[in-house]
């Protein structure tokens, strides 16, 4: 008998499915594999329980409403990027990055800034204003105080969020500040499944509510941009894109051409000069890599 389910982790070709309530441990058919598809976390699956409790084969996938590669995950509506402003410190070229990935991979995203209770107000603005002028919404919350942590819950609410950063930034806080139970509740799943209790090594679905989910995913240091072609990274910079097409040169590289309408926009504000700094860095990292 085929069971409707969702798979919330997959570890060493073992994925794990929440189906009618009950978690199943399942190895996907070969079939998968002749065929070169790979379950991600996220898939809406079909499953049949082998008879021995808590086990069963994984037959079919359904068609996924979004995938995306880094992190590989399907079935999200947006996703959260999560940096802390110290320990370890706000990058914001990782940030761009990040932005710019999901841009590639028309995936909505946000900006949660933690442990805001260790910088000044002026100091806050200086690092959220940057992505509010850039058109992106940015929490900011303390983990220590609780402050802003409803407003993210609102956000999360009916939603399949994506929760994305580095290690140490305090995702495993947030989670733990929006399901303050979530040991109770999923700790026998957490101990079939082998979760950790701060370091997330494997991309894990968490439940808010019945609506509302969040994909818990481990933390990186450095992020490889998905865009091969330098030329192709203006369209990954939301701010820059009302002005594309506006330059003296067509292919102009928004660089060192002269009539650049976005150079003129740094210079008079419109555009951040950190956003636009983060440009070149990215254009000059992607052209280096094409060379190869």
């Amino acid at each position: 008998m085929k069971i409707k389910g969702k798979i919330i982790k997959g570890v060493g070709g073992f994925y794990y499915v929440v189906a009618a309530h009950t978690l199943y441990e399942c190895r996907a058919r070969g079939l998968f594999r002749k065929e070169g598809i790979t379950p991600l976390i996220g898939d809406i699956v079909d499953i049949e329980p082998t008879g021995e409790e808590g086990k069963a084969y994984l037959l079919d996938i359904h068609e996924r409403t979004t995938e995306l590669i880094r992190p590989a995950v399907a079935n999200a509506d947006q996703a959260l990027l999560v940096f802390s402003v110290k320990n370890p410190n706000v990058s914001l070229g990782l940030i761009d990055r990040f932005l710019a990935n999901m841009q590639q991979q028309d995936m909505p995203v946000s900006i949660c800034i933690t442990k805001i209770d260790l910088l000044s107000e002026e100091e806050l603005n200086d690092i959220s204003s940057v992505y509010e002028n850039a058109g992106y919404e940015v929490f900011m919350i303390s983990n220590k105080t609780g402050e802003g942590i409803d407003k993210v819950r609102e956000f999360l609410s009916g939603k399949s969020t994506v929760l994305s950063g580095p290690s140490g930034v305090g995702k495993s806080s947030l989670i733990k500040n929006l399901i303050p139970d979530s040991e109770v509740e999923i700790g026998d799943i957490s101990k079939k499944i082998g979760r950790g209790k701060n370091t997330t090594r494997h991309t894990e679905i968490m439940s808010l509510d019945d609506e509302s989910f969040v994909y818990d995913t481990p933390g990186y240091s450095s992020i490889e941009l998905l865009c091969q072609d330098e030329t192709e990274l203006g369209s990954l910079m939301r701010e820059f894109i009302p002005y594309l097409g506006g330059c003296k040169f067509s292919l102009c590289s928004h660089i060192s051409e002269p009539e650049c309408v976005i150079r003129d926009k740094v210079s008079d504000g419109t555009i951040s000069e950190t956003r636009y700094n983060s440009y070149k860095e990215m254009y000059g990292s992607i052209k280096t890599r094409r060379k190869w």
